[in-house]
């Protein structure tokens, strides 16, 4: 009877302790996933490289079926997107709205108020001096924007990360009225990250003093952005587990191990184990 009340007093604690742990635990805001995502790009085009690709992409809209074929700049704007997004963007796609559009970009006022309500990963369109464009929103700061892009100019097929344009720059926006809108993702709050189950390979583990077994624990779905666990036992003077899932049996008695899921969203697997 006693070692029962050990085992639910055991448990107790675990439900306390899993409560607190995911209250504190910082959890990863979307922007931090997309810029994360966005970053991952640069692997295959870091800054300074050449992209030389294009992106098709079907799309319905209104009832319609609509294929769009995106090259130069706009290809690698819809490249990038679907990276992040698992949505590509193109002219009309319904994955995306315009959120604001200026009136005159030759006001820094304004266009600091355009970009403050912009987030990372958002589209702008910009058309001006030297034609159309299409860049991937990262940053607005006080010397001006900061973009991932690939630019047609000068560097032709040159993609650029974090490419400032400077809010002063009258080149840069020379000829450039009521033309540069941005486009933002309409899920991003909703973008699917979180990890929706997780499971154990054991229900139940029978172990001697001393002696240790490994579990395995698997996070789904696989689009997760974080599928690690962290592992944690109901009563470790019983039961120890290392962060690697390893068991090891202290004295006899029982205790629960449990896979937590490590982003925050409370998932969760249960393995009971008996020291004898």
């Amino acid at each position: 009877m006693e070692e029962r009340s050990r085992y639910y007093r055991g448990l107790s604690v675990l439900c306390v302790g899993i409560f607190l742990l995911t209250a504190l635990m910082p959890k990863q805001i979307q922007a931090a996933v997309i810029a994360d995502r966005i970053k991952a790009v640069t692997r295959t085009y870091p800054s300074g490289s050449y992209y030389n690709g294009y992106m098709k992409v079907d799309c319905v809209k209104d009832g319609v079926l609509h294929t769009y074929i995106g090259h130069e700049c706009a290809g690698f704007v819809m490249y990038v997107t679907d990276k992040a997004f698992q949505r590509s963007y193109c002219n009309g796609s319904p994955d995306y709205l315009k959120i604001y559009k200026t009136v005159s970009t030759k006001d820094t006022r304004e266009m600091k108020q355009l970009f403050a309500q912009a987030k990372i990963g958002d589209v702008v369109r910009w058309t001006g001096h030297g034609g159309q464009h299409q860049a991937i929103f990262l940053e607005a700061t006080s010397s001006g924007v900061l973009m991932y892009e690939a630019n047609f100019g000068t560097d032709y097929n040159r993609v650029w990360y974090r490419h400032l344009w400077p809010w002063d720059d009258q080149a840069l926006w020379r000829d450039t009225s009521s033309a540069v809108s941005v486009y933002h993702y309409k899920d991003y709050e909703k973008l699917d990250r979180a990890v929706k189950k997780v499971s154990i390979d054991k229900k139940k583990l029978i172990l001697k003093k001393g002696k240790k077994s490994k579990l395995r624990a698997a996070a789904t779905p696989s689009s997760a952005y974080d599928k690690k666990v962290i592992w944690i036992s109901s009563n470790p003077k019983v039961a120890k587990v290392n962060a690697q899932g390893t068991v090891k049996g202290v004295k006899k008695g029982r205790a629960s191990i449990t896979a937590l899921a490590r982003d925050g969203s409370g998932k969760k697997a249960v393995c009971k184990v008996i020291v004898r």
